[in-house]
């Protein structure tokens, strides 16, 4: 399986070929604008998570206030305890969607996995992006995880990109993983890592700084954390889940950075 998470991070167009994603905001801080609106400009169907609204709205405040209106979620979802009267109140007038859903048995990130599924029910292939964070509370981050293994074993078709504070995150299937990481569009820092959090995995790496082959991994004994990439491309082979993060460059480089670079003859 390939990942180019450095498609989701540029000002280019997707290419042609690709899944447009969808995206999934939960009820955490949004820690960089700069990286939200690529987002949000590379998706198609944008839902907050309950009290994902909130943080939505807040992120408006002050300076970028006139802007708030260039950014309506397609729908806020969810059970709605969150969600504040004044965020709903705006988001209501706004025209924008807003449905309940009082399962007491699936959290909010559950309920708008669902609703996302429902959405052109018949495409193969779901590419989407979360804005979240692992940091903060210890059990809401791993719950985190467990739903994104959860959610790609029972949809195969699904990819989930977990974009928080600092990194991104995704899952690597049994197999052979192809990782285009866009460290010469500076998008990323050379600092990766390889965690079985989902269970034991035999590992063999190409492209980082210690490479393993046939390497057995497991938490409670060894694995592969504060890892460099070495190489443009990395490979992971794996025979079971693993996560894999890297993380993002503290600013995102511009197009005019990109064309300046290239043309003094710079390595970027």
């Amino acid at each position: 399986m390939e990942f180019s998470p450095a498609l989701f991070l540029s000002e280019d167009d997707l290419p042609a070929s690709s899944v447009i994603p969808d995206l999934l905001i939960l009820n955490q801080p949004i820690a960089n604008f700069d990286v939200f609106e690529r987002l949000w400009q590379h998706t198609r169907f944008r839902i907050c998570a309950d009290g994902g609204a909130n943080r939505l709205y807040d992120m408006f405040n002050g300076d970028l206030e006139h802007v708030r209106p260039k950014f309506l979620p397609s729908i806020i979802h969810g059970d709605l305890d969150s969600l504040r009267d004044d965020v709903r109140r705006y988001y209501s007038h706004q025209g924008v969607q807003i449905s309940q859903d009082l399962d007491q048995y699936s959290t909010d990130f559950g309920k708008a996995m669902e609703k996302i599924m429902s959405v052109d029910s018949s495409l193969p292939r779901r590419e989407i992006l979360v804005l979240g964070t692992l940091s903060g509370r210890v059990d809401q981050g791993l719950g985190l995880l467990h739903e994104m293994i959860r959610e790609e074993t029972q949809n195969l078709g699904v990819r989930i990109w977990l974009f928080s504070e600092t990194n991104v995150s995704f899952i690597m299937r049994k197999g052979r993983n192809t990782v285009l990481t866009g460290l010469s569009g500076e998008y990323f820092t050379r600092n990766v890592g390889i965690i079985p959090i989902f269970g034991p995995a035999v590992i063999t790496t190409s492209g980082l700084e210690w490479d393993v082959k046939s390497w057995a991994t497991q938490m409670g004994h060894q694995i592969s954390t504060s890892n460099h990439i070495v190489e443009e491309n990395i490979y992971v082979e794996t025979d079971a889940h693993v996560l894999f993060t890297i993380e993002r460059a503290s600013e995102l480089p511009t197009k005019t950075e990109i064309r300046e670079a290239i043309t003094n003859g710079r390595a970027i």
